[in-house]
Order: C-alpha cells, then sequence, then structure tokens
C-alpha cells in the first residue's frame, strides 16, 4: 500500500474524501487491481490539502488494513465497511456541532456584555482613561476585568466538558472494524487484539485482551479501562458475543449502528445542559462586569 495522506485543515471534510477514495479504492480491487495501482487509481482527483497532510481519518484506514492483513480478511470488504463506518462518523459529528452551535453562541454573547457596557459608558463620556483618572474608577475597572476573565473562564470549561476531544476514539468505528475480523475467522479476543494494536487511541486495550487471552473473567478484564465511557460502551456491546460464541458480522453492525444512536443522544443531553449551565456564569459574572464596566461608570458619568 503507498503512503496514505494524513492531516487536512477541517477533519469532517477531510474524512468525507476519505471515504470517496477507499470506495474507490475497494471498487478497483474488485476489478482486479493490485492494491498499489488502486491507490494510485483512487487518490487521483482529491483536493490538494488532502493528498499532501495528515488526518486521524487516514491513520484509521492505515490501522484497518494493517488489522486486516494480519487476520487475512478481505481487503476490499474491510474497505467498504470501514468507508461506512467513517461516513456514519461524520453525520455524528456534524449532528453533535449543530447541537453545540446554540450554546457555543450564547457563550461567545456572554463574553461580550461587558465589554458592551464599557462602550456604551464611553459613549457617555466615561472611558477607560476617564476611570483610570479615579481611585473609584481604578476598582471599578479592576473588579469589571475580574469578574469578566472569570465569566469567560467558567462559560468556555462548561462548553469545553460539553464537548468531545477531538482525537477521541469512535467506539462505533471499533466495533465495525471488529465485524470485518470476526468475518475473517478471528476469534473475539484476538481480533480486538488486533484493533488494540494498530488502531489509533486503542492501546488501552492491550491490557484487556491480554487478560481475555489469559482466560479471565469479562468483567474483570475490562475492569482496567472502566473509567473510559467508550471502552466501557465497547465492553457492553460485546458482552452477549463472549458469553454466547457468536461471531455474527450482523450482531456488530447493529451494535455499531446502537452505539452511534446512544452517543447523538448524550451529545443531544449534554447540549441542552450546557444551555442551562451557561446561566450560572451570566448571572455570577457577566452581569456584574456588565454592572462594574458599563453602569456604574455610565452613573459616576451622569454624577459628573
Amino acid at each position: 500500500m503507498i503512503a496514505l495522506p494524513l492531516r487536512h485543515r477541517d477533519p469532517e471534510a477531510a474524512t468525507e474524501h476519505v471515504v470517496e477514495a477507499l470506495r474507490r479504492w475497494a471498487a478497483l480491487l474488485r476489478a482486479g487491481l493490485t492494491p498499489q495501482a488502486a491507490w494510485t487509481q483512487a487518490l487521483q482527483g482529491l483536493p490538494e490539502d488532502v493528498a499532501d497532510h495528515t488526518a486521524p481519518a487516514w491513520q484509521t484506514v492505515r490501522a484497518a488494513l494493517a488489522a486486516a492483513g494480519r487476520a487475512g480478511a478481505a481487503p476490499a470488504e474491510v474497505a467498504r465497511r470501514l468507508a461506512d463506518a467513517l461516513e456514519a462518523s461524520v453525520d455524528a459529528a456534524r449532528a453533535r456541532r449543530s447541537a453545540a452551535a446554540g450554546p457555543r453562541a450564547t457563550a461567545r454573547l456572554l463574553s461580550w456584555l461587558p465589554l458592551l457596557g464599557l462602550g456604551l459608558a464611553w459613549l457617555l463620556g466615561m472611558g477607560p482613561a476617564d476611570l483610570l483618572a479615579t481611585p473609584a474608577g481604578w476598582v471599578v475597572l479592576l473588579l469589571g476585568g475580574v469578574f469578566s476573565a472569570a465569566g469567560w473562564a467558567w462559560a468556555r470549561l462548561a462548553v469545553r466538558r460539553a464537548t468531545r476531544e477531538p482525537g477521541e476514539v469512535d467506539p462505533a468505528v471499533v466495533v465495525d472494524l471488529l465485524a470485518a475480523l470476526l468475518g475473517a475467522g478471528r476469534s473475539l479476543p484476538v481480533a480486538l487484539d488486533d484493533v488494540a494494536v494498530s488502531l489509533p487511541g486503542a492501546a488501552d486495550l492491550r491490557v484487556v485482551t491480554t487478560l481475555l487471552l489469559w482466560g479471565v473473567d469479562w468483567d474483570e478484564a475490562w475492569e482496567p479501562v472502566a473509567d473510559r465511557p467508550a471502552w466501557a460502551a465497547v465492553g457492553e456491546r460485546l458482552r452477549p458475543l463472549h458469553g454466547t460464541g457468536m461471531a455474527g458480522t450482523g450482531t456488530l453492525t447493529d451494535a455499531a449502528a446502537a452505539l452511534r444512536q446512544q452517543g447523538r443522544r448524550e451529545d443531544e443531553r449534554a447540549a441542552e445542559e450546557l444551555a442551562v449551565r451557561l446561566v450560572v456564569p451570566l448571572g455570577l459574572c457577566q452581569l456584574p462586569a456588565f454592572v462594574c464596566w458599563g453602569v456604574v461608570p455610565m452613573a459616576m458619568a451622569l454624577l459628573r
């Protein structure tokens, strides 16, 4: 396989190009081309900034195809499944961004509220220079700055906690890749170990797979990663397969779809909670900052 591109400024747009190239590659493989020749053809026509940089999606493609090669899985089938999984991840990421757009806009508006008050006071003749000329003005500016900075940091922290980290592993992609490896005849612990070795960000699963291969109980094997919600969700979805010995790819495909639906619900709930949490910095920080930088200077200007 040739050296694949690895980064793009817009991760979602880059992933869409990766999906397009991956589908082309799978079709060319089925048409009889070698993997090298298929990649040469599949990457033609991609935007230059996609073809010359790095992106997590390309790293996932590398990992999936490497794991499929070790398992002896059909690369065209793995590429098709991976393209479907990445495409679903793009849809989920855009849904998350859409759900968080309103609260993010609210946070940005709150951060400008104290400056708006300072501008209104300036129009009435009490600008920053006039405030600095009096001890009371120094106190007002200092208090307003403290409240404004605290409100900005508070709102930023709330937004960050309500959104996923950019490099976080998608558990649905992990399950989709496991389905392809199990379809090639791999056992569940071995397929899980292949994913842990290959997939970026999945190294924590090596502890789980090692314990499973040693014969440790399923729940005990997953305890080391119990604090990671993504891995806990994967373990819960894989439990029936381990307990019953089933290896149906259809079961895992349904499990991946259920994980994506669960992720969407969690993102929507986080966006709703964020809208409520932003009321606290508004009342405790941004409004007092507006009073310090807007109302008090306007009152001082009128009294003067």
